[in-house]
């Protein structure tokens, strides 16, 4: 991230907490004192922000980790609920006049805690709930036999999806029996040293017709090629703009580097995404399957000859309403879509992802990992 992005994300924090200061506290009451500690919870949260961000890449305590990194997902839930209440103010102000909005004023900054509170804590306790299997048939043209996979993306391997988190998911997983495995990206979030042994148990993945793995966006800022490194050693296929057909089922399974690799920093590199790489070696005679972390690859596409392009990177929107926050970068949040590029129709499925970013927090989607039946159209 560059400077001036940074600079700008700063300065945004800042006054959205103010925003949040004034609509909240402010009204709350004409006492200093509730005002004063009014001011102190917003400073306190806002320097969590902060601080969490700073040390998001180390092995920081689980703990700490968890205090640090919820101030994103409050804040969140607090902005949204103050803008709410804002427009309650302005609807009481024009219908009925300041002194209602006096006499009122108090009640809705009281609520309004109320609703950050409920939500907050709701949030938790669906991210701490055990992810869903979430089962979805899609008919693909040109497919000899049906073909069930196994989407598992945005995992976020850190300090909080430990060693025993992993081991479960990998449990999971292969009790689905799936023939293939895919493996969408996001899946370490964190250097490889600090987080290798439950990087490891992803080595006890078994399927039929192997298991593929590309890229996500947060590889990028780690030691990415020590990570595809050690799961290329684990028997996982890491897919960076290659293809690899299985001719025995008929089908190409193709991966692309993550739109991430667009960046001047890695543009000369292997880690930037090539479509022609990724497409060259495939059977025109079989179906392809594309794996992109991002489901924006689409708006990259120019007739190839797609049938299926297998995502994550959007976590559903993991704190409604971020969803539509999503939507101004990527086509789609969830779930399947067909579309169109150049004269050729093509489909995209869209992951939840069964970890999640940041704060261990959700608002109304659980975590999830996609058993997918492709069946002959």
């Amino acid at each position: 991230m560059s400077i001036g992005v940074r600079i700008v994300f700063f300065v945004a924090i800042v006054a959205m907490h103010i925003f949040i200061y004034f609509v909240l506290f402010r009204n709350l009451s004409d006492n200093p004192i509730i005002r004063h500690f009014g001011k102190a919870i917003i400073i306190c949260n806002m320097l969590f922000i902060i601080i969490f961000l700073k040390l998001y890449h180390t092995n920081i305590n689980p703990v700490l980790y968890t205090i640090l990194s919820s101030s994103i997902g409050i804040f969140w839930i607090a902005f949204c609920v103050c803008v709410i209440a804002l427009i309650v103010r302005l609807v009481i102000l024009g219908f009925f006049g300041s002194l209602t909005l006096y006499q009122l004023s108090f009640w809705i900054s009281i609520i309004s805690c109320c609703f950050i509170a409920f939500f907050s804590v709701l949030s938790f306790y669906i991210n701490s709930k055990e992810h869903v299997i979430s089962r979805q048939e899609i008919a693909i043209k040109g497919l000899k036999e049906s073909i069930n996979i196994a989407l598992l993306t945005d995992m976020h391997i850190d300090v909080l999806m430990d060693k025993g988190k992993v081991a479960s998911l990998v449990d999971n997983v292969n009790g689905l029996n799936a023939d293939i495995i895919a493996l969408g990206g996001d899946v370490v979030d964190n250097y490889y040293d600090i987080v290798k042994d439950s990087v490891n148990e992803l080595g006890r993945l078994r399927a039929k017709y192997g298991i593929y793995y590309v890229l996500g966006n947060h590889e990028y800022h780690y030691d990415v090629y020590k990570i595809l490194d050690s799961l290329k050693s684990m028997g996982i296929n890491t897919l960076l703009n290659q293809s690899i057909t299985l001719n025995n089922i008929g089908i190409n399974i193709s991966g692309i580097a993550d739109v991430v690799g667009y960046m001047s920093a890695f543009r000369n590199t292997p880690l930037a995404p090539n479509l022609d790489e990724a497409l060259k070696n495939v059977n025109s005679n079989f179906p392809t399957i594309l794996l992109s972390h991002q489901p924006k690859i689409i708006k990259y596409l120019s007739n190839q000859d797609i049938s299926l392009i297998l995502s994550g990177h959007t976590h559903g929107g993991q704190l409604f309403p971020f969803d539509y926050l999503v939507l101004l970068d990527q086509p789609f949040v969830d779930g399947l879509h067909k579309f169109r590029h150049g004269d050729r129709e093509s489909q995209i499925f869209i992951s939840r992802g069964v970890g999640w970013w940041g704060m261990p927090m959700r608002l109304f989607k659980r975590r999830e990992i996609n058993l997918l039946t492709l069946t002959p159209a």
